[in-house]
């Protein structure tokens, strides 16, 4: 085995240790897919061939005890693969493919200026690897640009499971704790919609609530920016499906919650969905 990263769910099926057979099917799918996609890419500076396979290949170890979490492993095909695969590629497969991930999931779901670290890394390692080509900037980000649009639709179904059956899917570095790329709902949803969105960091407002919807876990509420307008926003607090609870209180009383919300916007900055992930009641 060479190296390491840890893919984990948390939230909804993954707190009681299980998860949708048929997501997790297809994010271990894209998972293989999105890998030895890039893994080629990079390492061979051109696009893999249908059915090719780069000489490592990710082995998943049996989940932690605990929570749902897999480790999945790089290791050759065979030994007699070994010399094809550069030196780089042994000791640090686990940051090229963090970086390729992390880099991948951001950029799908608008988060560009998170995502800007891991390009700078991987454009880096790229030119690196093939110095003796005299890469140019222009030619290297084209390249990459490329190889990431061919995966937008594979990263879709690496991120099946949030929102069904989980509410975050984590991917790290076991050798480096610091390394750890967070996919929630407001990320994967934007993934799936397959246009360009922006999700906004974690902000406090206070909405007027006018009625909630169980089954489909959505508050109408006034939005402070849209005058007049009453919108839907999806909640991912656990607390909403209490009986007893600020969301039905608030909803009883005509009342106003306290939220702490992320927002999704479109490119011209409108609002285009909330997620709010906790409430409080208030004045």
């Amino acid at each position: 085995m060479l190296s390491t990263i840890s893919i984990k769910f948390d939230g909804v099926d993954a707190d009681k240790h299980s998860l949708d057979v048929r997501s997790l099917g297809e994010c271990l799918v894209a998972l293989d897919r999105v890998t030895n996609y890039g893994l080629v890419s990079i390492c061979e500076y051109r696009f893999p061939r249908r059915g090719e396979r780069f000489p490592l290949r990710v082995v998943a170890q049996e989940p932690k005890q605990g929570s749902f979490e897999i480790l999945a492993d790089f290791a050759p095909y065979t030994s007699l693969l070994l010399p094809l695969v550069p030196e780089m590629f042994y000791s640090g497969a686990s940051d090229i493919i963090w970086n390729w991930l992390s880099w991948i999931v951001k950029r799908c779901s608008g988060n560009d200026q998170e995502a800007d670290p891991h390009f700078t890394e991987l454009m880096a390692l790229t030119k690196e690897l093939h110095k003796s080509q005299a890469l140019s900037e222009e030619r290297t980000q084209k390249f990459l640009l490329e190889a990431l649009d061919k995966m937008r639709p594979v990263a879709r179904e690496l991120v099946a499971p949030v929102g069904p059956s989980a509410d975050t899917l984590s991917i790290s570095n076991p050798s480096n704790a610091g390394l750890k790329t967070v996919i929630d709902l407001p990320m994967a949803d934007n993934i799936r919609a397959g246009e360009k969105l922006e999700v906004g960091a974690m902000e406090t407002l206070v909405v007027q609530v006018d009625g909630l919807i169980h089954h489909s876990k959505q508050l109408k509420i006034h939005h402070p920016e849209l005058t007049g307008k009453f919108v839907s926003a999806s909640v991912r607090d656990p607390a909403f499906g209490e009986l007893n609870s600020p969301y039905t209180r608030a909803v009883a009383n005509k009342g106003k919650l306290k939220v702490a919300a992320k927002p999704v916007r479109k490119p011209d900055g409108s609002l285009h969905t909330l997620y709010i992930m906790d409430a409080q009641e208030t004045d």
